[in-house]
């Protein structure tokens, strides 16, 4: 008995030990998943929103000094104005814009969504009969921080859009491999 008493003793701080470790991965991985959560709300609050063409909505989704940049852009927005701009802009020369997600995957910090998008181009020359179809497949890469988006890139074939929009490019642009 005695000595099965002092293994009890010795055994109980690193019992203490690992059980404490136990309770603090467990915390760990339900802060994970809480986070991962948010991360999900927010990121179908934007497509919502983006569906929506509700930029006030969107744009309350970045945090101050967020970054927005996607590959049909010349350069990065950087910050709410400059982003609100940008939507602002984006909804009213392409007003029928909408994104299709395909599927998301989600970190603690991170989220990627691919997507389709597709609506009509620009009224050419201010005419509705020559706004022309498009779709194109792409995916975006949310950094999330503290249930904002602090950056976001979007990655997508933007010359497949503008030829789909303005089909005389295919012919005057050198053809693709």
């Amino acid at each position: 008995m005695l000595i099965v008493r002092l293994k009890s003793i010795a055994a109980t701080p690193l019992l203490r030990l690992a059980m404490g470790s136990i309770r603090g991965k467990t915390m760990q991985l339900r802060e994970n998943e809480n986070q991962v959560d948010l991360h999900r709300m927010v990121v179908n609050q934007w497509i919502e929103a983006f569906n929506g063409h509700n930029v006030p909505a969107i744009v309350s989704l970045y945090a101050d000094n967020a970054e927005l940049y996607d590959s049909g852009m010349k350069r990065p927005r950087r910050g709410r104005t400059e982003i609100e701009q940008w939507f602002t802009t984006r909804f009213r020369t392409l007003s029928s814009i909408t994104y299709t997600p395909a599927s998301q995957l989600f970190t603690e910090d991170r989220a990627a969504v691919t997507w389709t998008t597709r609506g009509y181009g620009p009224r050419l020359l201010g005419q509705g009969w020559l706004s022309r179809p498009f779709q194109v497949d792409g995916v975006s890469i949310f950094h999330l921080v503290n249930g904002r988006i602090q950056q976001q890139r979007g990655y997508y074939d933007h010359l497949s859009a503008l030829e789909q929009i303005l089909p005389p490019l295919k012919w005057l642009l050198p053809r693709r491999l």
